[in-house]
């Protein structure tokens, strides 16, 4: 069929008709692109309050950090999916609505004072222990908040913190409950054993070829070779496309100035006093503030003590407003501008998006910068570094309309100067290499329109700087096998069947004959102390007389066993372990009592999505 429709995508009807629809995009479209951008930016409301899709991208950021923080290379990408982190993000943004609203119904507050000792003790805002000012800065810009709207945020987890403390610290334990864990967690158990190894059975079984052949007819369809392809494909690179790129003398001389004025050229010792602007403080108020400064340290009083007594920075001023030595870029525009035109010595007011700054420069110091000739080299090859990979970004619709235009793949081979591959035959989950093993390629090789249709895939980009076209060289499609390619697994299967018969028939006439067998016995086992006794913790207590019972191992052993005594004592070290026990129960119980509030209030709330 899409052959078919390829052949007969160049008449004037068809044309006519194409044009037609570009026309109706035309006049349509612009009023659906109208209607989005006026659409609601809300995408959820709880009880009345809005949740943005500002508030929703924050959140979902929020979380991609804490995975990539906590898992790091060995996270799943599945899990960054954007689509999946927004979805949770929405849901923890709707239960966290739900709480703030039970919190300013129970009046509860949160002071400034209390956000900044949070922001002060805060790990990720540190280094060697310390308040780390432009690792904090960082943070909130890389988040997308303002320093204020963030701490208004830090204020509400703050919050929220009131209310499940509320919640934990309602809880209690009685001693009854901390003696039973106790008795549980420190119980031992008595027990005889027998255990027989499957590994051992099974070198000792074997079949024969009427064996395999009656299992064989039995069941063919476990014996299948699954659907498998394998592909020709051509893959192009940036690399590939080094001739099509040149660098001028004037680029050279560009990427150098650029180069020079990020280089730490100049660095200065700033000391500031910031006065935070907000509801508690206009700039009006702040500008006069400034004024009562500036006479003050007119008349002698020490900039270190004014910024320990007035700034509202955090992490600056305990060391009398001290920033250390700072480049451009380090506290933004506005701060570079001024603070970089300042004589030594100078004290003047600058305003940012942080508040009003009182500066001081204590220092200045000069860096020697590299050479044009020192730099050539490296600017050279990092310049047609990114024209190559723009070069291959420009060459897609090139390599799509080869691909889509042509049956084969050689069109697109001469094109770009590179070689047909060819991979390996792979199944619907993927090869083994690079290319097999990628679901978009996985994806595209089972498609119709390659696999059916025995087209070219369109364009599938591997990365920034390789994309691939693929079309099917060979396909297998699923099918039973000989008796003679699958004579190994079916013996396999058969083989593993009689050691696992023989070996239950073994532990049956051992659990019946149990005084006649070689028993190891286990006096006292605690919990944990071996595979076999916590086979042994699953068993009842015994009351008349011991409890016996076949187990199987997780690799297949069958054990045999004889519970004959249960002893329950309590800890020796009573006081730690009562702690310990204490702790647990309170937080297990804390939990189940907050997640049993949240659902009451999700229940009890009017929740829009």
């Amino acid at each position: 069929m899409l052959q078919n429709i390829r052949d007969k995508s160049h008449g004037i009807v068809v044309k006519i008709i194409v044009g037609f629809i570009v026309v109706t995009f035309a006049l349509f479209g612009v009023d659906a692109l109208v209607t989005g951008f006026n659409s609601s930016d809300t995408v959820a409301e709880v009880n009345g309050t809005e949740i943005t899709r500002t508030d929703l991208l924050q959140a979902a950021e929020t979380q991609r950090r804490q995975l990539i923080s906590m898992m790091g290379n060995q996270i799943n990408p599945a899990l960054l999916e954007d689509n999946l982190l927004q979805r949770r993000a929405l849901d923890d943004l709707i239960q966290r609505a739900v709480l703030l609203n039970n919190a300013e119904e129970m009046n509860l507050g949160v002071s400034d004072a209390q956000v900044d000792q949070y922001l002060l003790q805060a790990g990720e805002f540190q280094t060697n222990g310390q308040f780390d000012q432009n690792k904090y800065v960082g943070f909130v810009r890389s988040l997308g908040y303002t320093p204020l709207s963030f701490k208004e945020r830090v204020k509400k987890d703050i919050l929220l913190q009131q209310v499940r403390s509320a919640v934990a610290a309602s809880e209690f334990v009685v001693p009854y409950q901390v003696d039973m864990i106790d008795m549980l967690q420190n119980q031992t158990r008595t027990f005889d054993y027998v255990e027989f190894d499957l590994s051992a059975e099974t070198e000792k079984m074997d079949v024969t070829d009427t064996e395999i052949e009656t299992y064989f007819s039995a069941h063919p369809d476990e014996f299948k070779q699954e659907e498998q392809v394998s592909l020709n494909y051509v893959l192009i690179k940036s690399a590939d496309l080094r001739d099509k790129v040149d660098v001028t003398d004037v680029e050279l001389r560009a990427a150098y100035d650029v180069e020079v004025s990020l280089e730490r050229s100049e660095e200065r010792q700033v000391s500031h006093i910031l006065l935070e602007l907000g509801e508690s403080r206009s700039e009006e108020e702040a500008n006069e503030l400034i004024k009562e400064i500036q006479q003050k340290l007119d008349s002698g009083v020490s900039f270190a003590s004014l910024a320990e007594s007035y700034s509202d920075d955090l992490g600056s001023k305990a060391s009398g407003g001290d920033l250390g030595y700072i480049e451009k870029g380090i506290m933004g525009d506005d701060f570079d501008r001024s603070v970089f035109d300042m004589p030594l010595g100078e004290v003047q007011p600058v305003k940012t998006e942080f508040g009003l700054h009182l500066v001081q420069v204590n220092d200045i110091v000069e860096a020697d910068v590299a050479s044009f000739d020192d730099l050539r080299g490296q600017l050279e090859e990092d310049i047609i570094a990114r024209k190559i990979e723009t070069a291959l970004l420009g060459e897609h619709e090139n390599i799509s309309d080869l691909a889509y235009a042509s049956d084969r793949l050689e069109p697109l081979s001469k094109e770009y100067g590179v070689e047909i591959l060819t991979s390996d035959l792979f199944g619907r989950d993927g090869g083994v290499d690079q290319l097999t093993s990628n679901p978009l390629v996985i994806a595209a090789a089972y498609s119709p329109q390659v696999l059916e249709d025995g087209q070219n895939s369109n364009l599938i980009e591997l990365n920034d700087n390789e994309v691939v076209v693929v079309r099917v060289k060979e396909h297998n499609p699923e099918s039973l096998k000989s008796l003679e390619d699958a004579r190994e697994q079916v013996a396999s299967v058969l083989i593993q069947q009689k050691a696992v018969n023989s070996l239950q028939e073994k532990a049956d006439t051992a659990l019946a004959n149990l005084d006649d067998q070689d028993l190891n016995s286990v006096t006292g086992a605690a919990r944990g102390e071996s595979a076999v006794s916590e086979l042994a913790f699953t068993l009842p207590h015994p009351e008349s007389e011991p409890v016996t019972a076949i187990k199987s191992l997780s690799n297949g052993n069958l054990v045999v066993l004889r519970l004959t005594a249960v002893e329950s004592k309590a800890s020796d070290d009573a006081s730690e372990q009562t702690e310990l026990y204490e702790r647990y129960l309170n937080q297990t119980n804390s939990t189940l009592s907050a997640q049993a509030q949240q659902s009451l209030l999700s229940n009890s709330a009017e929740i829009e999505r």
